[in-house]
């Protein structure tokens, strides 16, 4: 069941005279009626044992200032505040869309909470979360601290706003250097980095490639549908993603997309993330191939007047380093790498039914027999999708670099 005040399943549902521990506060929690969720996360810093003689009275006088009246004075649970139950609440009004305009609504008039349209759920708001001043580890809507306790194992499942999903080795020196105080520039490494847009596939794989020969450090993006954590298109997970990052030891960050959310705020986002560590965004990346429009569309949002809007010199460049590559220069890298792709995805119009099936390994046979159909070898035009299985080999062949 889902949790209250942030929406992340958090324990059982607990039901009428039962009790329990929750698994995230580790307080015990008994019930007089049934309720789904659990110990709302305020009560993440109370020490384990606390529950057994502190009293309810005074449970509630520690959650009041960020718990509304009716629901301190509700009786659902002996810890002195109540959970709703399953499904909407009677009045709740509006659909998911109205999320983040509630939220900033909410915000606006410095309220620690707002009602979810679609569940009835109390939801913390980024304004109760700064009074904690911490990161609670629970993978909450509204998390203003990139997640920074959430497991690592658990880190794709639970985000619901842009965050690191893995810290790389060029991070980690930058990180390190930091924090001896060293001067970046003079230990040989720059503070800027370029952003890949990185979907999992062949294409982004073999700009990672281009990239890195050129020397750039790079720092990939991915977004997903929040809801089911799979990445538009390429129809996989966003764990898959995550696996390459850490097998390639290059950071990731991920952008859950929510419905009602404008997408170039959320890539705005995500780039704060990647400034937040503070790193310098030089450049955002794309693996297309030869597609003018969508070229175009990407210099149009994501350039000065659109994604960069506002930063004057600071607005990074865009970079195409597979532009009008000849496709057998791509196959030659591709093959020189190792890493095997596969299909992940079709197309809404392939044709003929049954050239192309999800899960056939993608090289110079699979290309030549699509482009005998009619279609572009690569996909470019969305007939397939493709993931670059890059675990199959190290990550030293599969970048490019020396084997150490």
């Amino acid at each position: 069941s889902r949790c209250s005040s942030c929406q992340a399943i958090r324990s059982p549902v607990l039901a009428s005279g039962t009790s329990t521990t929750c698994v995230q506060t580790r307080v015990r929690v008994r019930t007089r009626s049934p309720a789904r969720g659990c110990l709302l996360s305020a009560f993440l810093d109370m020490p384990a044992d606390e529950d057994q003689t502190e009293g309810t009275a005074a449970k509630r006088a520690r959650v009041g200032r960020l718990l509304p009246p009716a629901v301190v004075a509700s009786d659902v649970l002996d810890l002195g505040f109540g959970l709703p139950p399953a499904g909407p609440i009677s009045g709740a009004q509006g659909d998911i869309e109205d999320i983040w305009k509630l939220h900033e609504e909410a915000c606006s008039q410095d309220n620690d909470f707002y009602t979810d349209p679609a569940t009835g759920y109390l939801v913390m708001t980024r304004i109760s979360h700064d009074r904690r001043g911490k990161c609670c580890g629970s993978g909450c809507r509204h998390c203003p601290y990139s997640y920074t306790n959430v497991r690592s194992k658990t880190l794709a499942d639970k985000i619901q706003q842009p965050a690191f999903l893995h810290v790389g080795a060029g991070e980690r020196k930058f990180e390190a250097l930091a924090k001896q105080e060293v001067e970046t520039k003079d230990a040989g490494v720059d503070a800027g980095v370029v952003v890949l847009f990185w979907s999992g596939g062949k294409d982004s794989f073999l700009t990672l490639r281009a990239l890195t020969r050129l020397g750039h450090e790079v720092v990939l993006i991915t977004t997903f549908d929040a809801a089911t954590r799979v990445i538009a298109n390429q129809e996989m997970h966003i764990s898959l993603v995550e696996r390459q990052a850490r097998h390639l030891d290059v950071s990731l960050v991920g952008i859950p997309l929510h419905p009602g959310t404008e997408y170039v705020d959320r890539l705005k986002a995500g780039l704060e993330v990647v400034r937040g560590r503070p790193r310098r965004v030089v450049a955002l990346a794309f693996g297309d191939l030869h597609l003018q429009h969508i070229r175009d569309w990407r210099e149009d949002r994501l350039g000065p007047a659109g994604l960069g809007q506002g930063l004057g010199a600071e607005a990074p460049v865009r970079l195409y380093p597979l532009w009008q590559r000849p496709y057998e220069e791509l196959h030659e890298d591709l093959e020189a790498s190792g890493v095997p792709c596969e299909v992940s995805a079709l197309g809404p119009r392939i044709s003929p039914a049954g050239l192309l099936k999800v899960g056939a390994p993608f090289g110079r046979a699979l290309a030549e027999e699509v482009s005998r159909a009619g279609m572009d070898a690569f996909g470019e035009k969305g007939e397939f999708h493709s993931l670059a299985k890059v675990w199959e080999v190290t990550r030293a062949r599969a970048l490019g670099l020396a084997e150490p």
